[in-house]
């Protein structure tokens, strides 16, 4: 079984951006050329694939990465950079499936999945101007109901971290607005700059002996007792083989691809604000997300963007 695909010509710089203007360091990895053999090959150079390569590695195996464009090239190093926890709404309607414990360790995996972000930045000193603290804003008096239901789940599980329900006339604690009737503090989530996590991460990874590789975009797999992934110049034998591309899986594997659907997200930087100008917005220097579907979320940045 083969899958071939035709690529459209990668980008060695990342797109432009706040983020990429503001980044702290500056990595560049060759492509790759020639054959190499691993335990694992990583296809995609974002958060998923940056940190299956740390997890694998930590536990002895050896392990190939293939970017396509730069290591967070992606939406890993182009996003709100709001770190908060869950995995998403609505988890429940998949009980017929898996079952209430089922649903309950999907829960509990959104919970540590901020945690194993906390644990990375601090065991590799990644520098990504981590803040804590967030909230949910209440656009009507049903949604502060249900963040009463969420805070009450939340304890149930077991979540460690500080929680608070904010009345209409508290909100100016957290939001210079009057459009929201309440909203829940979380002081377990937060924000940072995704793509210095991003790079940071994948410093990481490479020290642990992860070989990375940039404009390295994957044309072909062949399945069989071993993945053989081919890309323009080299090839790369594994026994096991990951695809982290999410958006970008291009028609390399079309039973993952039929599975994801387009949706639209989009950031803007104003200006950096006056001291004054950021504590009137945000007084506590919060990430903040309402609960439209289509929502505005927002926070300030390091430089008070």
């Amino acid at each position: 079984m083969n899958g071939r695909v035709h690529l459209p010509a990668h980008s060695s710089q990342h797109t432009h951006s706040y983020y990429a203007a503001s980044a702290n360091r500056q990595l560049a990895y060759p492509a790759l050329e020639g054959e190499l053999r691993a335990d694992v090959c990583i296809v995609g150079g974002g958060f998923s694939g940056l940190n299956t390569a740390i997890e694998l590695a930590q536990k002895g195996l050896s392990v190939v990465l293939l970017e396509a464009h730069k290591i967070g090239w992606g939406a890993s190093g182009r996003n709100g950079g709001q770190l908060i926890r869950g995995v998403g709404h609505g988890v429940e309607q998949f009980e017929s499936v898996i079952g209430a414990q089922g649903v309950r360790e999907l829960k509990l995996m959104g919970l540590e999945a901020v945690e194993i972000v906390r644990q990375r930045i601090e065991q590799f000193n990644i520098d990504c101007d981590l803040t804590w603290g967030y909230c949910d804003l209440a656009n009507k008096p049903s949604h502060l109901a249900d963040f009463a239901e969420d805070m009450a789940e939340l304890k149930q599980l077991g979540y460690r971290h500080e929680m608070r329900l904010l009345q209409p006339e508290q909100m100016h604690e957290v939001v210079g607005s009057n459009r929201y009737v309440g909203g829940m503090i979380d002081m377990g989530s937060g924000h940072l700059h995704p793509l210095n996590l991003a790079l940071g991460e994948a410093a990481a990874a490479q020290s642990l002996g992860v070989q990375l590789f940039e404009s390295s975009a994957v044309t072909r797999i062949d399945y069989g007792s071993e993945v053989k992934v081919h890309t323009a110049q080299g090839v790369v034998r594994a026994a096991i083989l990951v695809l982290g591309c999410n958006a970008y899986l291009n028609g390399l594997n079309n039973n993952l691809g039929g599975k994801v659907l387009p949706a639209g997200s989009y950031v803007i930087a104003t200006e950096p604000l006056s001291e004054a100008e950021a504590k009137a917005i945000i007084p506590q220097n919060m990430a903040l997300c309402d609960q439209r579907v289509a929502l505005d979320y927002y926070r300030l940045s390091a430089d008070r963007r």
